[in-house]
């Protein structure tokens, strides 16, 4: 995909008609813009918002004064229009939208035409291809340059300010399996599945009831989930402009409440940590409390085993057999000798106290494995008393000597758990006073910045939290209501009717669960793909050994490769980070557009491969404002190597940088800006000077004019 023109006709300070041709050669495919402040850079880049989505990015104030003021003076029905040209594969795309000086103001109200090859389309043809969600990722205004951050750090506030996951599944049109599972969630709500009307069977109606609550709280665990990642990206972008804001009020007190924030919240974490372990212990006790009573059982059976031992009763020292027919016959067995009275007597007397030779083996073997067993409990106790003991330590608490049994050790542990419950108390009422000095609603106008970035933050860390715990939350309740559906299903099975009704909404909920795996995975392997396209994206521009790793949350790390060591980025690096960043995003955006279009993102997504010479075009308002001149060589010498196509709106105080990569610049224009306020200046591109601002007592309050140059 490539933008052929845009054309501007009395939009905000472009006075007139006013036409861009960008470039579109693969060796040199930079578009330069070059404009002085007020000229309207921010303007042209919302042009392209304006024009494809009707929507604006954020900072761009004024939404209901976009006709041309100096076109309203001369005509009170002046119109604003902008039209953009793009080309995606072999299709011609115009999409050209307008609206007035009556209409901005009362309902922002516009016309909208768009065709394909001459044809009529629609506004969904082009949104197919370039998604609203991906506005703010393919249209990048000046100030997110300064104030977006994509690594994931240690510092309150860091991490990715874009929901990616969200804006893959919108490219890889997600909203199928999203729309699957809304309409699902529906049918199984749906009246038609609801009881008989004549049905009365209270036992059911509890079930149902019981089923339907628990049904009701998944959806809405499930609902919030799907906005958290939007809501914690909103939140994370917000907190960190305040914080920047809170940095020029006072950059000491901010750097004060960031080491106290970390001290306090790695205090909780390490008492919760402690809570945890405890908990552990004492649930590990209570599995080995029979220990407590065994060991003495255990040791009395092989006092008494030993005793038959002593006593010849085990094992026997002559077989009861060979006693008993020695009774018979009268006659020894062992020396043949007949017995007399007094021999009889002694042989009756010892067969009288020889046990069966069977009870007396296992009476031995029964003794070796008691004698095993409490070995084992030993071990055990030992082991035991060792955690306990370092548990204590740990706790400032009495340790166990030595000697102590089960009953001394669960007497400590109870010990450990309040002590641990009053660590944690304590350290959690610590953070929660620090964080919540003020309330985001109650802050008065004007309050200060430090105030304010703490209130922010403050909800960063509680939309991280939810998010943490909102998976196991869903699976826990998923349990509950299938275990909640089983009891249902049962219990309606009374009768035939009710019966298919259940069973209908059993085939529903694996309908459901379907789709939520298949949705699941579209993320997962989108994921893998903008962890491989974003490394691509990063190699082509910075040439450096690394590593970039995306989490689960699309959270962004840098590692030096082959290594878990994080490597420090230096401010250029971090910019062309986020330039890697965005491009990563439109380098997949005509695969997965693809993948879309022939319905295989199941099959095909997680194994795409990127390179410089595919992707969507990008609009980078000034992308190295907030970098030092040593800096802004780097960067401006990295973006040719980005994508087929760049669109770059700077100043002219960067000109002599930009010359430097002008054999790559297919594209060279003046915006040039008049005004009461403005200077007589001139701008130099290719050793020729062109008008790039005049001083104009006439024209209020600004007018710009854009011409190309080369």
């Amino acid at each position: 995909m490539k933008f052929v023109s845009l054309d501007l006709h009395n939009w905000r300070s472009f006075h007139g008609h006013n036409r861009i041709d960008f470039a579109t050669e693969a060796d040199r495919p930079v578009t330069l813009l070059l404009g002085p402040n007020g000229s309207g850079k921010t303007a042209l880049l919302n042009a392209f918002t304006w024009v494809l989505y009707g929507k604006f990015t954020e900072g761009f104030d004024y939404h209901d004064h976009l006709v041309n003021l100096e076109a309203i003076a001369a005509d009170s029905s002046a119109q604003a229009s902008v039209e953009l040209v793009f080309y995606h594969e072999s299709d011609e795309f115009r999409i050209k939208r307008t609206t007035d000086a009556r209409r901005q103001v009362t309902d922002g109200e516009t016309d909208l035409v768009v065709t394909k090859n001459g044809a009529r389309a629609t506004e969904i043809d082009v949104h197919r291809i370039l998604p609203p969600v991906l506005k703010d990722l393919f249209f990048f205004p000046a100030e997110s340059f300064s104030t977006a951050s994509i690594l994931k750090g240690e510092t309150p506030g860091d991490g990715t300010s874009f929901d990616i996951g969200t804006a893959i599944r919108a490219m890889l049109s997600g909203d199928v399996y999203e729309n699957a599972i809304a309409d699902l969630r529906e049918a199984i709500g749906s009246s038609a599945l609801k009881p008989p009307m004549n049905y009365r069977d209270e036992t059911v109606e509890t079930a149902r009831r019981a089923y339907e609550q628990a049904r009701s709280e998944l959806n809405a665990a499930e609902e919030r989930r799907e906005v958290l990642p939007a809501l914690t990206a909103q939140a994370r972008e917000s907190a960190l402009k305040a914080k920047r804001e809170a940095e020029r009020y006072n950059p000491e007190e901010m750097r004060k409440w960031e080491s106290r924030y970390k001290e306090l919240d790695r205090s909780v974490k390490e008492a919760e940590q402690l809570v945890s372990r405890t908990n552990s212990v004492y649930i590990e006790l209570a599995r080995r409390s029979h220990m407590h009573f065994s060991q003495c059982a255990v040791a009395t059976a092989i006092a008494r085993l030993d005793l038959a031992e002593t006593a010849g009763l085990m094992p026997p020292r002559i077989h009861q057999h060979v006693l008993e027919k020695t009774l018979a016959k009268q006659t020894c067995l062992l020396c043949g000798e007949h017995l007399t009275r007094a021999g009889e007597a002694r042989v009756s007397a010892l067969h009288a106290r020889v046990a069966d030779a069977e009870i007396a083996i296992r009476g031995v073997e029964i003794r070796t494995r008691l004698k095993q067993y409490l070995t084992l409990l030993a071990n055990e106790l030992t082991s035991l008393r060792q955690e306990v003991t370092e548990l204590a330590a740990l706790l400032d608490v009495d340790v166990p000597d030595d000697s102590s049994d089960m009953k001394i050790l669960a007497s400590v542990v109870r010990t450990c758990l309040d002590v641990a419950d009053r660590v944690h108390a304590q350290a959690k009422r610590e953070f929660e006073d620090f964080v919540s000095a003020s309330d985001a609603n109650m802050l008065p106008q004007g309050h200060n910045p430090v105030e304010i970035a703490m209130v922010k933050q403050a909800l960063v860390d509680k939309l991280d939290s939810e998010s943490e715990k909102i998976d196991g939350v869903i699976v826990d309740l998923k349990g509950r209501v299938q275990q909640l559906f089983s009891d249902y299903e049962k219990k309606s099975g009374k009768t035939r009717e009710y019966a298919r009704k259940t069973r209908a909404i059993s085939i529903l909920q694996e309908s459901m669960e379907y789709f939520e795996k298949a949705k699941t995975g579209l993320e997962r392997f989108g994921r893998e793909d903008f962890e491989k396209a974003i490394n691509a994206t990063y190699s082509d521009l910075v040439k450096k050994e690394f590593n970039i790793a995306v989490g689960a949350d699309f959270s962004i790390k840098v590692f030096v490769a082959g290594t878990t060591e994080r490597l420090p980025l230096s401010q250029s690096e971090k910019v062309l980070l986020l330039i890697a960043f965005l491009g990563a995003i439109a380098r997949l955006a005509p695969h997965y557009e693809k993948i879309a279009r022939l319905g295989d993102q199941l099959k095909d997504t997680g194994g795409v491969e990127t390179s410089q010479k595919h992707g969507f075009p990008v609009v980078l308002d000034a992308p190295t404002s907030p970098l030092d001149d040593e800096y802004e060589i780097e960067v401006v010498r990295a973006l040719p190597n980005l994508l087929p196509q760049v669109i770059v709106p700077v100043s002219a105080k960067s000109v002599d940088v930009w010359a430097r990569i002008s054999k790559h610049v297919g594209s060279t224009y003046v915006m040039e800006l008049t005004s009461k306020s403005a200077t007589n200046r001139t701008v130099s591109w290719n050793g020729k000077d062109f008008t790039y601002s005049t001083q104009d007592d006439d024209v209020a309050p600004a007018r710009t004019r854009i011409t190309r140059i080369s």
